[in-house]
């Protein structure tokens, strides 16, 4: 059975990302990593904490993130 790995997405101003939640078989990111979501959508990684709380929770660690823009966007 393959391990697998579950993190909080916040933005920067602490609200929750859509999506809130990301579970993955990668156990070790940085910051500064790009993330692939569904239809072309891309995180940036710019914290990640591994708090206790985090842990209590069922997670990994809470990733503060930034939406990238997708390929072909005007943004």
């Amino acid at each position: 059975m393959v391990p697998m790995f579950r993190y909080l997405f916040v933005l920067p101003d602490e609200e929750p990302n859509d999506p809130a939640a990301f579970v993955t078989a990668v156990p070790n990111w940085s910051v500064g990593e790009t993330i692939m979501l569904g239809e072309g959508e891309q995180l940036r990684i710019l914290g990640i904490e591994t708090s206790i709380a985090a842990v209590d929770h069922g997670f990994t660690g809470i990733f503060t993130v930034e939406p990238l823009p997708s390929a072909g966007s005007d943004r």
